[in-house]
Order: structure tokens, then C-alpha cells, then sequence
């Protein structure tokens, strides 16, 4: 089977069918009987008194399709699956509330989890072998000490709802509060230096990876000093020419896999170059160096061949990876079929793309591309906005799914209010203003005063059943409540902004460069005045 989808109808919070999505290159994982996540697969593991064999992979990544055409693929596995386990697939961009919970730190992630969702074993590619080995243990582990696993589960999971409780809770904050924010943007920089790769640029995490980090290099754009100025503008050139960028193709790849990036692994994804976009474009305005105006315009043409659906008036999602079409040698690429591509349009990933376009365009007195990027914010105002306000995660052709994700309601807020200060079309302003009182009402914890990830959902499984408060979208929440209260003189909107970066400020620490974002806000927030 190359390419097929499968579909099922028992997708929670949504009201179209699910999609299995294999590799396309030959393949027999479509011979394990798979079910989607929900309530119907939960409730026949516990009939069958089985364990869940959850894979959590996605449409771009090379090693989901290995695992499809290699592991998933040998007779035994699938014997096995299909008789002692129940089978439960999918796709982390499709369903990102379930890959935040049940990542096993890559892709593809392979969980076994007892029949209350809680996680008995994981890992990301495995063997046949290995994965036999591991079914084999688990399925005699599980019959021999069912009840047990039954009870540990219930006790995590009270334990979970326990420590989940608010540690913040919600007061008017006081002058101290508000000052221990002005020494985010001095700490970062510092974090960022000590992280920086003299040699070879960007920010050394890992030994064999290496990702660009673009919302780091803005906190460093920020600082406004010939010593950070010169590290962004060393990145990317470093980027630009050791191999993460595309030089005949056109757009930057997911990652390395070496120190100086000339091991790219091959995906391109849409949220990821449009981020370097913006710190591209800014870097251009800043610098006013044309190597930076013309990266710019390179790279929106490659996002505009890539990933704009003409037809559509929106962006797909991602490019998958595949190290053949890519290597060089003596055939050329125009011999090749190119890589697939996600046609799915995700709200937040769109959003971010409209976000870095308008910039763009400003930058680039080009009108064009701002039209590109309001027509795709149309798109999404129109054929992505819930009924009951709020906005859809992902349209698949007409079927649209899964509302109420905080990180797709505070992008498209932000893209909202970008493309009112862009256009000074009222109707985006008043879009904005929904989407956020929509993501007040539904997400928003007046005991913490931050914002949970997803609604409350009684029917939520495993997992699921915690909200999580995460860091980077309880920042952005609060650049836009800023923001709105700078148009609208709103003072509560203000204090509500200033609370939740407060109240971030140990989240933050705690998370290092990944919480780039949220320092870029502050630091803005900062010059402002708002703080």
C-alpha cells in the first residue's frame, strides 16, 4: 500500500472522520487494524482486557515511513498487534493535544498504554526485533498483573488532577512583580551567549542536532548590540550556506544533523521558514543589507512554490523528507518525483505565515505579498472560525476539525490584529476581538489567571484528562491582550497581559531556549512600555 488513507469515525472534538496517513513508499502497515483515538478504541481495550499499541507519527518525517515500510510491515508485528493489542494511530499534527501528552521525545513515538491510557513502555523507532521483543514482554506482564496496572493507573491519574491544581493564584500584581520582568531580556541574552556555536552559529543544544531556533535569534535581534547583531547575522549566513538552506530548491530544512549544517534532515514545514522569514525580514530593516532584503524574497518565493494552494488561498502544511530526491549526485532532481506534500491547512502554522508575510511586506514594499497573506487570513476567517466562536485546528479539504486549541486561537489572534495594523480593515480587528473573548471564556483559568491548552472535555481519555498551561501560548496570549489594550484603552486587558508573563516567569526558567518566544514578548513588552 504507497500513500493510502484510512479513515475512522471516532475523533474526539471533531465531527469528520479521522485519517490514517502512511508512507508513501510501499508498505504494509495498513494491514494492522487500526482505530483512532477516542472513546470507542479506549472502551474495547477494556472489554478485550488488552493493552493500547499507540504510534504517534506524522506525514513528514522520514523515519514514520521507515517505521510503516520496515517495522509495521513484518508479518510477525502485525500478527502480534492485531491479536493481543489494540492497535491506535495517530498523526501528531493532526491531533497535537494527544503528541503533547504521548511524545516519546521524536518521531515516529511508539506507546504501549494500559487500557486507561496510562504509558507502560515507550520509545521512538524500533526494530522488528527490538519491537517484538518489547510486545512479547508486555503483553505476558500485562495478563499476569492486570489489576495491578489497573490500580496504579487510577492512583497517577489522582495524583495528576492533584498536582495539576493552580500553584499561581490570581491577585493584582505589585510593583515588585512587575519589575522582576525587566530582567528577562539581560538573563536570556546571556543564556543565548553561553549556547551560541562561535563556529559554526546558531545555539548548540545536542551533539548530533541542530535546529535553527529563530525565535532565539530575535530575543538576540532585540538586544540592539554589535555582539548580538553579529551572531544573528552569522547564524543565518551559516545556515544560508552550510546546507539547511535549499540551494536549488529553495527553503530552509527542519534540522541538522551535524554541528555545521551540512547533514539537513530534508523536511521543510511551513511554521519553521516562516519564523525565519520574520527574523530575516527584521534583520533586513535593522541592518539594511541587501543579502538580507534578497534571502527574504528567495525565501517567500520558495514558501509561494512549496506551500501556497492557489485554488485554496492558503498554505499547506509541511514537505516530507526523503534523503534520495535530495542527494546529490549524477541525477538531477528534475529525474525525480519530488516529495509529497501535506495539503492539510493548520490554523496556527497559517497564521504564523500571514504573520511573517505582512511583516514582510512592509519591509519589502511589497504589496503583493501582503495581499498573499490577507487572502490567506480570509481563508481562515471564513472556512476555519467554529460557529460558537473560537477556531478549528486543521481543514482537510471541506472537513474541519478539532476547535479550541489554544495555540491556534492566540496565532490567528496575532495574525488578526497584524492584519489590521497592515490594512486598517476594521473587520480583522473585530475578528480578533472574538477570538480572544472566545479563548477567554473557554481556556482561560481565573483561579492561575493563565490559559489551559485545550476546552474541558468530560469525555477526555488518558492523558487528555489534564489540562496542561503551556508556556509559549500563555505568552502570546498575553502579547495580544496587550496589544488589544493598547487599541482599546482597556485596562483589565492590560493587567491580564502583565499577569500571565508574571506568572510565566519560573515556567521560563525552567525551559531555557524554548522558551525563546516568551522572552521576545517581554522584550518587546518592555519597549512598549507596557510593562
Amino acid at each position: 500500500m504507497s500513500g493510502s488513507v484510512v479513515t475512522d469515525h471516532t475523533w474526539s472534538f471533531a465531527s469528520v472522520p479521522a485519517l490514517f496517513r502512511f508512507s508513501p513508499r510501499p508498505n504494509q502497515a495498513h494491514q494492522i487494524h487500526w482505530r483512532a483515538w477516542g472513546s470507542a478504541a479506549f472502551a474495547e481495550a477494556m472489554q478485550q482486557d488488552k493493552p493500547i499499541f499507540l504510534v504517534i507519527s506524522t506525514a513528514w518525517s522520514e523515519a514514520s515511513h521507515l517505521l510503516d515500510e520496515k517495522t509495521l510491515s513484518e508479518p510477525s508485528v502485525i500478527a502480534i498487534v492485531n491479536a493481543d493489542f489494540l492497535p491506535v494511530r495517530v498523526d501528531a499534527d493532526l491531533r497535537p493535544d494527544v503528541n503533547q501528552r504521548y511524545n516519546q521525545n521524536g518521531w515516529p513515538s511508539i506507546v504501549l498504554l494500559s487500557a486507561e491510557g496510562e504509558v507502560l513502555w515507550g520509545g521512538i523507532y524500533t526494530s522488528p526485533q527490538k519491537l517484538l521483543y518489547c510486545l512479547g514482554h508486555m503483553r505476558r506482564y500485562y495478563s499476569e498483573h492486570r489489576q495491578d496496572i489497573a490500580e496504579q493507573a487510577h492512583h497517577l491519574l489522582a495524583q495528576r488532577l492533584e498536582s495539576a491544581s493552580p500553584a499561581a493564584t490570581k491577585h493584582p500584581l505589585t510593583t515588585t512583580e512587575r519589575l522582576t520582568l525587566l530582567d528577562i531580556p539581560r538573563s536570556t541574552e546571556q543564556v543565548l551567549r553561553d549556547l551560541y556555536d562561535s563556529e559554526h552559529g546558531g545555539f548548540t543544544l545536542h551533539p548530533t542536532l541542530k535546529f535553527p531556533h529563530p525565535e532565539a535569534l530575535e530575543v538576540l535581534l532585540h538586544a540592539h548590540t554589535p555582539e548580538a547583531l553579529q551572531m544573528v547575522c552569522y547564524s543565518l549566513a551559516q545556515m544560508r550556506d552550510g546546507g539547511l538552506w535549499d540551494v536549488e530548491g529553495g527553503g530552509f530544512f527542519h534540522y541538522a544533523t551535524s554541528e555545521d549544517w551540512s547533514l539537513p534532515h530534508t523536511a521543510k514545514m511551513l511554521d519553521e521558514n516562516a519564523a525565519l522569514l520574520r527574523v530575516i525580514a527584521m534583520l533586513a530593516a535593522q541592518t539594511q543589507d541587501q543579502q538580507w532584503f534578497a534571502l527574504a524574497r528567495q525565501l517567500i518565493q520558495s514558501i509561494q512554490q512549496i506551500f501556497w494552494q492557489s485554488k485554496t488561498g492558503a498554505f499547506s502544511g509541511s514537505q516530507c523528507a526523503d534523503e534520495g530526491y535530495y542527494e546529490p549526485g549524477q541525477y538531477s532532481r528534475a529525474s525525480r518525483v519530488a516529495p509529497p506534500v501535506d495539503e492539510a491547512i493548520y490554523t496556527a502554522w497559517n497564521a504564523r505565515a500571514i504573520s511573517a508575510y505582512l511583516l514582510s511586506a512592509t519591509v519589502l514594499d511589497d504589496a503583493q505579498v501582503g495581499m498573499v497573506a490577507l487572502e490567506a487570513l480570509d481563508y481562515l476567517c471564513t472556512n476555519l472560525t467554529h460557529p460558537q466562536g473560537g477556531m478549528f485546528h486543521v481543514a482537510q479539504g471541506e472537513h474541519v476539525a478539532l476547535p479550541g486549541q489554544l495555540a491556534d486561537q492566540v496565532w490567528m489572534t496575532q495574525a488578526l490584529l497584524d492584519g489590521y495594523a497592515f490594512s486598517s480593515r476594521e473587520r480583522y480587528l473585530n475578528a480578533a476581538i472574538a477570538v480572544m473573548h472566545y479563548t477567554l471564556h473557554v481556556l482561560f483559568d481565573t483561579q492561575s489567571g493563565l490559559f489551559y491548552d485545550a476546552p474541558d472535555d468530560p469525555m477526555a481519555l488518558g492523558r487528555l484528562v489534564i489540562r496542561e498551561q503551556p508556556l509559549i501560548e500563555n505568552a502570546l496570549a498575553a502579547s495580544c491582550l496587550l496589544r488589544m489594550a493598547a487599541y482599546s484603552k482597556r485596562q483589565s486587558l492590560r493587567d491580564t497581559g502583565l499577569h500571565i508573563l508574571v506568572h510565566c516567569r519560573e515556567m521560563y526558567r525552567r525551559t531555557g531556549i524554548q522558551g525563546a518566544t516568551y522572552a521576545s514578548i517581554v522584550v518587546q513588552a518592555i519597549a512598549q512600555q507596557w510593562v
